[in-house]
Formats: structure tokens, sequence, C-alpha cells
């Protein structure tokens, strides 16, 4: 307990972080304690998620001289293993959740936390604050606090947001944070209760919560085009519609099932916001919206100069380091060529050019999803699971052949990612009506399908909840009929 107290309190003058905060969110989150918590999900002595702080792990990493592993289990590793290196990082979300919140103590827990902390969690965390706070400060905090009468929960004194819209920030998302079918719990784990968060965030990394208003979206993904959502967010106060038609700059849509089915299925840059009317009550406020649009287009520009003895894939990751708006690698072949430069490269220009020419000249294409970069070939295994449809699993009606492969429509599962593999009984698929002079194809022979062509569309409060997807027939590994062997392009 010691140790880690003492580095809390040095990386706080090191990183020019209010000590008082960083003691007492740790003492109450851990006792100062170098532990896992919410199921593993939460490491270190500040219980800070990987998944929503992967940021600022890399950035302890690369002080520290470590490598930050990819998974959850060697994170975790890493983390339980090494107190300084935990505590930076609890220190690091600390002081910047702090300064969101503008040192006010209640704004703090409401992001550290989640909005919907209860009363009795934010009395304990407070009195530990107090212990450590000066007058002032303790003064500020207490004066914030006013407990709602009966209901469990705290309310703040002047706030400004409207009912309905939840301030949270970008950086700390909190798991609790969803709107879920009432009672849908004594159901388990698969295809009920709806989960769903809406955000629209500034350029500041903070974050408006708009879930709890009607919304409705459709994300359409290809792997030959940029990535596109439309959201439609109704009867908004006016003053906080102006508000993300000025400053709205990102949304990030998180939808499925409660249980394992839930998660991300789009993250993307505000392109154009349009107000509009239904009817003559209903309001509504439409964002369309590109992945990566700012990486990609408006603030796309790279410039280096490589030495020789490069291979692609060190351009690759230069390119990807080195832009105007940096960009995070997902799924990168491993097929790529070895060959090396003869001479050194200067890379000036737009980084979806030199991405998109790598690719081609690898006989691969390249693609955003939900801000990170893929490069694939039509031979790549994609190394995630593959997704069983069935009626009892989320399939919905017949799916369809087509051309060269199938389509079908599910219950919206955001498991189902481009290039992602799914597996769908040959006997559930409508065969195909041969036009003359039509080329016969016949159905994958063990049923598997990858998915090149994805729409994700919800209505929170009606009955559209679905994905409807594209695939090509693996067949061997190849994709029949588009590709004669391996060393031909079919992305051209």
């Amino acid at each position: 307990m010691a140790d880690i107290k003492s580095i809390a309190v040095y990386e706080a003058q090191v990183q020019g972080v209010e000590l008082p905060i960083v003691l007492a969110t740790l003492e109450a989150e851990t006792n100062f304690r170098n532990i896992t918590g919410d199921k593993g999900n939460a490491l270190g002595p500040g219980q800070v998620w990987p998944k929503w702080h992967n940021e600022s792990f890399k950035w302890a990493a690369e002080r520290f001289r470590l490598v930050w592993p990819s998974t959850l289990q060697e994170q975790t590793k890493l983390v339980l293993s090494n107190d300084h290196f935990a505590t930076a990082v609890a220190v690091r979300v600390i002081g910047r959740n702090w300064k969101a919140a503008k040192r006010n103590f209640r704004q703090f827990s409401l992001i550290y936390v989640g909005p919907k902390i209860p009363d009795s969690d934010y009395q304990r965390r407070l009195n530990i604050y107090l212990k450590y706070a000066d007058g002032a400060a303790a003064a500020a905090a207490q004066s914030a606090y006013t407990p709602s009468a009966g209901s469990g929960s705290t309310s703040v004194q002047n706030n400004t947001f409207q009912p309905g819209i939840r301030p949270i920030n970008d950086i700390t998302l909190p798991s609790t944070n969803y709107g879920v079918v009432a009672n849908s719990q004594r159901y388990g784990n698969v295809l009920y209760g709806r989960r769903y968060r809406v955000l629209v965030s500034n350029k500041k990394g903070t974050a408006l919560d708009v879930s709890d208003l009607r919304c409705t979206f459709e994300v359409y993904k290809t792997i030959m085009q940029p990535q596109f959502s439309t959201l439609t967010i109704y009867n908004l106060n006016a003053e906080t519609e102006n508000q993300i038609i000025n400053e709205g700059d990102r949304i990030y849509l998180e939808a499925g099932y409660e249980g394992e089915q839930y998660g991300l299925i789009f993250i993307g840059d505000v392109v154009q916001p349009l107000r509009g009317k239904e009817d003559g009550v209903t309001y509504k406020l439409t964002l369309n919206s590109l992945d990566s649009d700012r990486a990609l287009n408006t603030d796309a520009f790279v410039a280096f100069s490589t030495s020789k003895g490069q291979t692609a894939r060190d351009v690759v990751n230069s390119v990807l380091s080195r832009a105007r708006v940096p960009m995070e690698s997902g799924f990168i072949s491993e097929g790529l060529s070895q060959a090396k430069l003869t001479r050194g490269k200067v890379v000036f220009g737009a980084p979806k050019d030199y991405l998109r020419q790598l690719a081609q000249s690898n006989a691969a294409t390249f693609y955003v999803e939900d801000g990170k970069v893929n490069i694939i070939r039509a031979t790549d295994y994609p190394k995630n699971e593959i997704v069983d449809l069935a009626p009892e699993s989320g399939l919905v009606g017949t799916p369809m052949q087509s051309d060269f492969g199938i389509t079908f429509k599910c219950l919206l599962n955001p498991r189902l990612k481009l290039n992602s593999l799914v597996r769908i009984n040959n006997s559930l698929i409508q065969a195909q009506t041969y036009q003359f002079g039509q080329i016969p194809r016949s159905l994958d022979a063990e049923g598997i399908y990858r998915i090149i062509e994805l729409r994700h569309t919800g209505d929170n409060r009606g009955d559209n909840w679905h994905t409807e997807c594209t695939a090509v027939s693996q067949a061997g590994g190849v994709i029949p009929g588009i590709i004669a062997s391996p060393s031909q392009n079919p992305w051209r």
C-alpha cells in the first residue's frame, strides 16, 4: 500500500495533477492496491479500462520502454507486475478527467464512476476526498453536493444540461451508461434486451449522451468504399440542438443486445448536420458522418522520407503513425511483399493514396472500419471467430444466394464486421434463379461466407433493429468466380 501511495505522490508531481484528487480516487477505488476489477476489465489501483483508455496505457508503455500487448490477458499480466506503470496510467486518467470536470468533484465523480453513481457511493468518495483536500477545495466539493430526496442518487447545483442529455467525457465511457429494456435480465444472455448508447462529442473531448431521446440510425459499411452513417436525434432542446450543430465533431454508436452480443458499430466524424421536421410537432436533427473523415479527407496529409531496406509493412506503419491525423492499424495482411526498398523513398501527399497504392500493388484492398486501417488480401482468413447464424441465434427471414455468395438479414449483431466469417447452413439458403447465359454457381460446401458489405439499422423506440449483410463464398479460402489464382487481385 505504502509503495503505490508514494508512487502516486511522485507521479502527481511529475504529471502536474493535483495530489488530493489522485490520492482520494486511488483510495476509493482499490485502497492503493494493484488489482483487477469489473470482471477483469478494470486494471490497476485506479481501475482503468484498457478498452476505453488504451492510449494512456500506450503512453505509459512508451515512457517506461515497455511493449503494450494486444490481448487483455497479457495486458493484465503486465499491469499487475508493474506497480509504477499501473499507477502512472491511473494518475494520467485521473488528471484528464479532473481537468475535464473543471476541478469540480461532483462532475469528476459523474465522469469517472458514471452518471448513475449511487448516493451512498458518492458520499463515501466525498468523505475520502475531504480528508485530503484543503479548506477551499473541500468547501467547494461540499457545496456542489445536494442529495435527491428518496431517489438514491445525487444531483448537482446549477446543472446546465437539459433532461435526457447526460454529459460525460469522451475518454471515460462507463459500462453502466446504456439503455436496457426493462426486466430483460430474466431471459438470459442471448437476444433479449436491447442495449444502445449514442454519443456526440466535440473537439475538446466532451460528449453528450443522447441515448434517452429517440434515436434512429443507419450504418453502411463496404470493403471498397468509406464507411458512412446517418444518425437522427428527435426533439432535442433548441439550445442543445444548436450546440450539437455548431460543436458536434464525432459520433459514437454502440448497439446490440444485453450480454455478449453488444458493442461498437460505428465511430465517425460529422460531415453534415441537418435540422428538420418529421411532422407538425416532431423535430429532428440528422447527423451524416464518415468513418475517419479527418484522417482520410479533411486533414489528410503525410510527409516523410524512408531509408532503403524498408518493407511494405514498414511503409504502412510509417504512413499511419506520421500522418497529420495519426491512424490505428487493424488487420494488416501477412501476405504483403517482403521485398525491401533498394533506395530511399519520399512520401508526400494524402495517406489514403499511399495506402491504396500499397494495397493494390500487393493484390489487396485497404479500408477503414471504426477508425482502424485494414489491408487484406482475398486469401487472408480473419483472425476473429466464425459467427454461426441460425433462426435460434438471430437469423431473420431466408438468406438468398447471389452471384458470388449470399445476402442475409439478422437481429442487430455488432460482432459482424467487414471481412469477418459467418456460417449458415446451406439448407436455409434460397438458391438463385439462373437467367439464360448465366454461369451456375454452387453454395459454399462448408457454408462459410466472408462479409464484404453490411448495413446496421436501428430505432431505439421502434421495431427496426437489424443487420443486413452481403457475403462471398470462401470455398477453400479463395473467392470463387472472382479470381482465378491467389496472385490475381479481385479488388480492382
